[in-house]
C-alpha cells in the first residue's frame, strides 16, 4: 500500500481476501486439517493478514515486472503476465508457508517440543510447491476480481508515468 496507488490498494485488498480464502481451503485439504468453519476462518484470517502486511512493504509486482522484462517479454502479453506472476506468488507463498506452518506446529502441544523444528522444516518442504502452484493460479483470478472492483469504484486506472 505504501508503494501502491489507491487503485492498487483496492486490488491488493481484494486479492488478500480471495487469496486468503482459496489458500485456507487448500491448506485444510492438503494438510488434512478438516473442512469446518473454525479451521477455514482461522487460516483465512492468518493468510489474509500475511498477504496484506507483506503487500504493504514488499514491491513484489515491480520485481515480477523486472523478471518478465529481463527475459524479453512485452508488457500486456500473456507470456509477460505468466512470468510476472512468478515473483509475487513465490514471495507471498513463502511468507504464508513459513508463518502458517510455524504457527500450527510451534504452538501445538500434541507435537513434542524436541520434534517441532524438524516437523516445521518437513512441513514447509512438503507444502511449499503445492501451495505455490495453488497461489500462482489463484492469483490471476484474484487480480482480475480486484481490478474489476477497483474499476467499479474509481474508473479506469491512470496510465503509468515514467
Amino acid at each position: 500500500m505504501f508503494l501502491k496507488s489507491h487503485f492498487g490498494t483496492i486490488i491488493t485488498t481484494v486479492l488478500s481476501l480471495i487469496m486468503g480464502l482459496v489458500m485456507a481451503i487448500a491448506v485444510a485439504l492438503v494438510d488434512n486439517l478438516g473442512m469446518n468453519w473454525t479451521v477455514i476462518f482461522k487460516l483465512w484470517a492468518e493468510i489474509f493478514m500475511i498477504v496484506f502486511m507483506v503487500s504493504l512493504f514488499v514491491p513484489y509486482n515491480d520485481w515480477g515486472n523486472w523478471l518478465a522484462n529481463a527475459v524479453g517479454l512485452k508488457e500486456g502479453t500473456v507470456g509477460f503476465n505468466l512470468v510476472q506472476a512468478i515473483i509475487p506468488s513465490a514471495i507471498l507463498n513463502t511468507f504464508n508457508t513459513l508463518i502458517c506452518s510455524g504457527q500450527s506446529i510451534f504452538y501445538n502441544s500434541a507435537i513434542p517440543q524436541a520434534a517441532r523444528m524438524q516437523t516445521w522444516i518437513n512441513g514447509c518442504l512438503h507444502d511449499w510447491l503445492i501451495f505455490f502452484i495453488v497461489s500462482y493460479f489463484a492469483s490471476f483470478i484474484a487480480v482480475w476480481a480486484g481490478t474489476r472492483v477497483a474499476t467499479m469504484i474509481l474508473g479506469k486506472p491512470e496510465p503509468k508515468s515514467v
